[in-house]
């Protein structure tokens, strides 16, 4: 950190040091976040920092929580989640006068700490190796930071990630009642996935899609890639990293010969040719791309190609407290006579009605 912001951030804690003495007098709440850290908390939040996770902290908190927004990743949500920034702005007008933090490498820590919020929420897959070495500087400007985690997508980090919002913003109960709608649609999905033997198991492979002559991002031991293998499915990436994705060499993806490829899809800058899905999206016009990917001429052998296994996915139905309906969509693809009883479509519509802010409209799930 250059000298200028070491100068701009002494100021900062000089000017908020007595408010923050009486604040710390007021800190009642204390729990354990995603990283395992103990955190003091307020017992009344108003003003709240945020950076990824903004669909779960609307879904925990309700209406009256945008409210307490003060700022948010707005950057990376306008560029590389375009759908639903569109979606969530139009909601929620409001979101718009909040400031911009940043994103990843790119957050502000000035600009936090001037907004000087009760609690400052972070994913600990996206943020945590940024904010790790500057968590002593919000210790002294009073800011509590809490990390949660979706992208390891377990029921376990899932559900304790719903209870640390739900403690944030007082809504234990509603928190309480989203994991246990989250668990009663997966956990009959991965407990009917063990009993199926390895020699049952398809290859699978998991694209982002950007376009048909661009291969190889997919997904290791998170996100899809640890969804694929709890739902019956063998990943063919699954051993390359431990990182949120990976790029997996062509020439590897052939030779493993998947039974089985799912793209995932988004409305993202700069990629053209791409299978767009997620709200307010073209079914007709997803499908027409999702087509071109029959076309690589190198992956023409592959299995899946050839018996046209090819379907997509939203991007977003993985790592939010939504994507039971990925784990739904994805079971029934890997496994379709184990799991034809499934309806994930269905299943996001009615989440989205009881506890999103706006109805569901767009195309998230297409097959060839």
């Amino acid at each position: 950190m250059n000298k200028k912001r070491t100068l701009i951030l002494l100021s900062l804690f000089t000017l908020f040091s007595c408010q923050n003495t009486q604040a710390s007098q007021k800190k009642e709440n204390t729990l354990v976040d995603l990283k395992g850290r103990e955190v003091s908390l307020k017992q009344d939040i108003s003003k709240v920092c945020i950076t990824f996770n903004i669909e779960e902290y609307l879904a925990i908190g309700g209406k009256k929580a945008k409210d307490k927004i003060v700022g948010w990743s707005f950057s990376y949500w306008k560029g590389r989640r375009n759908d639903a920034y569109k979606a969530y702005t139009q909601a929620y007008p409001e979101l718009l006068n909040c400031q911009d933090i940043g994103y990843d490498k790119n957050i502000n820590i000035e600009t936090i700490i001037s907004l000087r919020p009760d609690v400052l929420i972070a994913s600990s897959a996206v943020d945590y190796s940024f904010f790790q070495p500057h968590l002593d500087l919000f210790d002294k400007a009073g800011i509590p930071v809490v990390f949660i985690d979706y992208h390891t997508d377990t029921v376990e980090t899932i559900g304790k990630s719903n209870q640390v919002l739900g403690t944030i913003l007082k809504e234990e109960k509603r928190a309480e009642e989203i994991t246990e709608y989250y668990q009663s649609k997966v956990n009959p999905i991965f407990e009917k996935a063990k009993t199926i033997t390895e020699d049952q198991k398809p290859n699978v492979y998991m694209e982002f899609s950007k376009g048909k002559d661009i291969y190889g991002n997919t997904w290791s031991k998170k996100m899809w890639g640890s969804l694929i293998q709890q739902v019956g499915g063998n990943n063919i990436a699954y051993d390359i990293s431990d990182t949120n994705s990976v790029d997996m060499a062509k020439e590897a993806i052939i030779s493993k010969n998947p039974d089985v490829i799912i793209l995932t899809g988004v409305e993202q800058t700069g990629l053209n040719g791409n299978v767009v899905l997620g709200y307010g999206q073209d079914e007709e016009k997803a499908k027409k791309n999702l087509e071109t990917y029959l076309y690589r001429t190198e992956w023409k052998d592959v299995n899946a190609v050839k018996t046209r296994n090819l379907s997509a996915v939203y991007h977003d139905l993985s790592r939010h407290v939504f994507d039971f309906a990925g784990v739904e969509y994805l079971a029934k693809q890997i496994q379709p006579t184990i799991f034809a009883d499934l309806n994930p479509m269905k299943d996001l519509e009615e989440f989205f009605t009881l506890y999103m802010p706006f109805e569901l409209k767009g195309c998230f799930m297409i097959q060839l």
